[in-house]
């Protein structure tokens, strides 16, 4: 298995903090609560914290264990128990590393709209374009790609390459 580059450590560590100074000017006075989608939105969502937190933004973070992947193969989403009730009254940012046909994002908000909330956007790390459902779109993303199987930076293929401080494409090099 061979890995293209896409995005630098560099370059992924300029756009969250970016994307966070966007996110400050957006919730500067909001109660923020950030629903992070399993384990792969955790080093994103870790790098976007501390960022907010440079502008005194400190959210709730909260974990909703949703899933569709095995290996490269897409199924149905899989979505563990989650109490929306914490999220009452708050501005919620649903959070995941990436957002391909949009099914497990779409699962997401829909727990996430059981709860009355002020507010919910989507947030993705990589918005990759494929596969995309019709018109689902994320409010904000820090990098957009056409294709590919898309590692480093919490993504994963069966749990590889995920400790990766800059983003790649999977290439199959069986050739």
């Amino acid at each position: 298995m061979q890995v293209v580059p896409l995005f630098s450590a560099a370059e992924v560590e300029a756009r969250i903090a970016e994307l966070a100074a966007t996110l400050y000017r957006d919730y500067a006075d909001s109660p923020l609560s950030v629903v992070r989608i399993a384990e792969g939105a955790t080093r994103f969502v870790d790098a976007l914290a501390g960022e907010l937190a440079r502008y005194g933004i400190a959210p709730e973070i909260h974990t909703v264990r949703a899933r569709r992947t095995q290996g490269t193969t897409l199924g149905a989403v899989q979505v563990d128990a989650f109490d929306p009730s914490v999220l009452e009254g708050r501005d919620v940012l649903v959070v995941d590393d990436i957002v391909d046909e949009g099914a497990t994002l779409e699962a997401a908000l829909e727990i996430v709209g059981m709860a009355e909330i002020r507010s919910v956007r989507t947030v993705v790390l990589v918005d990759k374009r494929e596969r995309r459902r019709d018109g689902f779109e994320p409010d904000y993303a820090a990098f957009e790609v056409e294709r590919g199987w898309i590692v480093g930076f919490g993504m994963d293929i069966d749990g590889e390459l995920r400790e990766l401080d800059e983003i790649g494409m999977v290439v199959d090099d069986s050739g």
